[in-house]
């Protein structure tokens, strides 16, 4: 299949997603209102995920898995990154967990003690101050530019104290779309070696990307550093977020069995579903067609996405090079962008997602974050519905 045909309107079941689709999505608005929120596909997932699920299930067995993971899974991810990302990397220093965002919450436990200081993006999403703070930690937000995608060297060294312990990144960033380039990832690193800090990248979002393949930190063209961690998972890439499907990266045992015992998976306390796995070895292996094809399907929805808000006279068109998302800046208006959100929501009936700190820090004031994860269809009925009512916007 091509993208026309696995990504098209009548893929889209309304009525399966008005049950299953939570997180501001269809699941969780009120009827009539389109969300474009939740960073979160539209789509049904790749066949072959869904038969590997059938094909275990049929067994009727599903018992514990190992509480560093499945083998297979592990080796499937050393194989991604390997084989998309440039990186060498070992399935033994791979800790599947139960989604992204836990890993970051795992990380941040194994890492800090109370009172630690770790410098994040400004912007970022939420999850980062919120595992940090979980730890204990302190947040110190650093401006990360939405524009051009770098920090600035001299706020991370004036802000880097006795205390600071590590260096969170989002790569490319949520919520602007940003990548950081290769020369940046080497200053960071080298940052980080002179001030002995971890550096932690996010790469949920690595994957999507809409001209050249984006830079994991791991990448065997970077300056080598043992204290980096990669936290990842499934649910951008694969549209598998209901499955859980995360994992951290480690550089060495030590580092591995830190986060292992710290991810309580050896009580069972903690743990990812043998099922996910499944999942996740099916995605990486077998459905690099379906996201080759998703990235076609939305670099067309980019530029529809780009086109409206070049059209809005509220709204100034901040560019992205990866991600579903995209973060135009409130221009020409006198409400803030939870009131404006408020606004279109009430009007239009489409739901967006705001800037403001408790979303994205202190930065993502003044902008607003549009989720284009859908069809052409549902995508231009909904920026209709706001053309519709531009006029009450001033």
């Amino acid at each position: 299949m091509n993208s026309n045909e696995l990504f098209s309107n009548d893929t889209v079941n309304l009525e399966v997603l008005h049950q299953r689709a939570f997180n501001f999505r269809w699941a969780a608005v009120e009827d009539g209102v389109i969300p474009l929120t939740a960073a979160d596909p539209d789509f049904p997932v790749a066949e072959p995920i869904v038969n590997a699920i059938k094909a275990y299930s049929d067994k009727g067995y599903f018992s514990y898995a190992p509480a560093e993971g499945l083998m297979e899974f592990k080796t499937a991810i050393q194989r991604w990154y390997l084989t998309q990302h440039n990186s060498t990397i070992s399935s033994d220093k791979i800790l599947p967990l139960n989604s992204a965002a836990n890993g970051l919450y795992i990380v941040a436990s194994a890492l800090l003690s109370p009172n630690d200081e770790v410098l994040i993006p400004n912007p970022v999403d939420f999850l980062f101050r919120k595992s940090v703070e979980n730890a204990g930690g302190k947040v110190v937000p650093c401006m990360f530019d939405a524009e051009t995608g770098w920090f600035n060297l001299d706020e991370l060294k004036a802000k880097c104290t006795d205390k600071t312990k590590a260096l969170f990144i989002c790569n490319p960033n949520n919520p602007s779309g940003k990548a950081i380039v290769k020369e940046q990832l080497n200053e960071l690193i080298e940052f980080c070696k002179l001030h002995d800090l971890w550096l932690v990248s996010d790469e949920i979002w690595i994957d999507i990307y809409f001209n050249n393949q984006l830079t994991s930190v791991l990448n065997e063209d970077l300056v080598t550093y043992s204290k980096k961690i990669v936290v990842s998972g499934l649910s951008k890439n694969f549209g598998l977020a209901g499955l859980r499907i995360g994992y951290v990266i480690c550089q060495n045992n030590d580092h591995f069995d830190l986060i292992l015992k710290h991810s309580h998976h050896q009580t069972t306390a903690g743990g990812i579903s043998s099922l996910s796995q499944i999942a996740g070895t099916a995605a990486l292996n077998e459905s690099l067609f379906w996201l080759e094809s998703f990235r076609q399907h939305l670099t067309k929805m980019k530029r529809i996405t780009e086109d409206f808000i070049h059209e809005m006279p509220f709204l100034e068109l901040v560019p992205s090079e990866a991600t579903y998302v995209i973060f135009p800046k409130i221009v020409n208006c006198s409400m803030d962008s939870a009131a404006l959100v408020e606004l279109i929501l009430r009007e239009a009936k489409v739901a967006l997602v705001p800037g403001g700190r408790n979303w994205f820090e202190s930065a993502s004031e003044g902008h607003l974050r549009i989720c284009f994860s859908t069809s052409e269809a549902v995508l231009t009925e909904a920026f209709n519905r706001i053309r519709s009512i531009q006029h009450l916007i001033h």
